[in-house]
């Protein structure tokens, strides 16, 4: 008798973990939608500036898959109406490309935002910082280095 209610409450106490478990891992789905949403939101606002005109002045955009923009990335990047391609080395081949070289922004409440991005065919790298306004991400300041 002993033996069931200690069972019983075995098994109550595995359904509360793992019903725990399955909410957990909905909220961290739940966060990175969220933070792919914005991180969309700020890579079309830098590719559609003046200062990505100034490193990069194709109006397709090959981006270097990395480990920080992968060619698995559910991100909707387009540059004006032409879509953005991520493409791994053997692909990109000759092409001129851009690469992510830095994305630091933060997960909760994110309200600015450091991106670093590389051309191949300047050799140019441009530094942003974007911060978060109600119309959406608005390039603060930026600077441009040459190899």
């Amino acid at each position: 008798m002993l033996k069931k209610e200690i069972n019983k409450k075995i098994k109550f106490l595995l359904s509360i973990v793992c019903l725990l478990i399955v909410l957990s891992a909905n909220a961290q789905s739940n966060d990175l939608l969220e933070f792919n949403q914005e991180k969309e939101k700020v890579l079309n606002a830098v590719i559609n500036s003046v200062h990505f005109d100034s490193i990069y002045s194709f109006k397709q955009i090959y981006f270097k898959s990395n480990e920080l923009l992968s060619k698995s990335s559910p991100l909707k990047l387009k540059r004006k109406k032409c879509k953005v391609k991520i493409l791994d080395n053997e692909e990109l081949g000759d092409k001129a490309y851009v690469n992510l070289a830095d994305y630091t922004i933060t997960k909760k409440n994110p309200n600015s935002v450091r991106v670093q991005i590389y051309s191949s065919l300047t050799r140019k790298t441009l530094n942003l910082r974007l911060d978060k306004k109600k119309k959406g991400w608005t390039i603060i300041n930026h600077l441009i280095m040459e190899d």
